[in-house]
């Protein structure tokens, strides 16, 4: 593993958005969500995307802006996401729906017209720092199969809850609906590793462990048909609520060679959607002792006897809101496959200095 401090790696992604044309808000924004990502150890969505986010822009596959007027005309906006990356739109609708919140006790956002967004907790944490509970779902490309089929006609369809809890850690869920992100998928190629079974079927509908095989298949939802079941929901909420195209609609995903998506992939304007949403915990009567109550769930949860084999028991977001204190300090592991990708791309593609560059002592192999 190569570790580099979040500084630095969040400055190189910031120098290479803002050579492929993005302005310095937007260039700041798209590099605090993939190093974000990094930090809470969610590496399936963090700077392993750059090069292909970049070079959707680079291509012109995506706009470089999301102009919006926010006009308020109740709890509830829709956003056009003007085929830009998905994390243009997804923070202008969050932030509407904190705003919105706050007046009316609740707010919602929908995006039409977008793709990727990244890492769902992303969004759904800045309602925290309101005092607020965040949440947000999305579709994308169709790369599952519904349950008992074998052809991909949903996205994994990720969505996230985050809750304020007083003196503990907020309580942060952010998960798709498959049992493994394909971002993660992707990975595990690049490094040749085997993928657990159950995780996903070839494009002829058998059950692999190889994760190039998983690429040009399908992956699986977890739980079976309860995670089928809402994945289907959460399609419905992103794509039929806010005008967005359904995932079997929505194109951008290889479906080619692997080793073309793994090197090569570049983002598209899906026409996908998300939905955002905000909740006024004070709207419920004391915010204060709403927080207290979730703080004394977590700690009944925490403090509780522990099963055979495991030695401790966390809350959902536990792990990454520790984990990020820690690497915020002592830097981020990233894979040296993963800095080999992102140096090729900055190097061969737009012209930037290596990762190396960047940073000084705080690069450590």
């Amino acid at each position: 593993m190569i570790t580099i401090s979040a500084e630095a790696l969040r400055k190189f992604a910031y120098d290479a958005f803002m050579k492929v044309g993005l302005n310095k808000a937007n260039a700041s924004l798209v590099s605090d969500v993939l190093v974000d990502a990094d930090l809470r150890g969610v590496h399936s969505h963090g700077v392993q995307n750059l090069p292909r986010w970049a070079r959707g822009f680079l291509k012109g596959h995506l706009e470089l802006e999301v102009t919006h007027e926010d006009i308020d005309e109740g709890p509830i906006t829709v956003i056009d996401g003007q085929g830009s990356l998905g994390v243009l739109a997804s923070d202008i609708a969050m932030d509407a729906a904190i705003k919105r919140a706050k007046k009316y006790g609740i707010g919602i956002a929908g995006v039409k017209n977008s793709s990727h967004f990244g890492p769902a907790a992303y969004y759904t944490m800045k309602a925290l720092h309101q005092h607020q509970i965040g949440f947000c779902t999305t579709n994308g490309p169709a790369v599952m199969a519904p349950w008992g089929g074998k052809d991909a006609l949903l996205s994994n369809n990720p969505f996230s809850y985050a809750i304020p809890a007083g003196d503990e850690p907020p309580i942060v869920l952010d998960m798709a609906c498959s049992v493994s992100a394909r971002g993660r998928i992707r990975m595990m190629a690049r490094e040749n590793e085997t993928l657990p079974e159950g995780w996903a079927i070839t494009k002829d509908g058998e059950p692999t462990t190889d994760p190039r095989e998983a690429v040009e298949g399908t992956v699986l939802p977890f739980g079976g048909y309860k995670g089928y079941g809402i994945a289907v929901i959460n399609e419905i909420l992103s794509a039929a609520l806010t005008g967005a195209l359904f995932s079997f609609e929505v194109g951008g995903i290889s479906k080619g060679p692997a080793e073309s998506e793994l090197q090569n992939h570049e983002q598209a304007a899906w026409g996908c959607g998300h939905v955002f949403g905000a909740i006024d915990i004070n709207r419920f009567g004391n915010g204060d002792n709403f927080q207290k109550r979730v703080a004394y769930l977590s700690r009944t949860l925490r403090e509780s006897p522990t099963a055979k084999g495991h030695e401790r028991i966390y809350l959902p977001g536990e792990i990454e809101f520790e984990l990020k204190k820690k690497r915020e300090v002592d830097g981020i592991p990233l894979k040296p496959t993963t800095v080999s990708l992102i140096n090729t791309f900055a190097r061969d593609e737009i012209g930037i200095m290596a990762l190396e560059s960047y940073c000084s002592n705080a690069f450590k192999p």
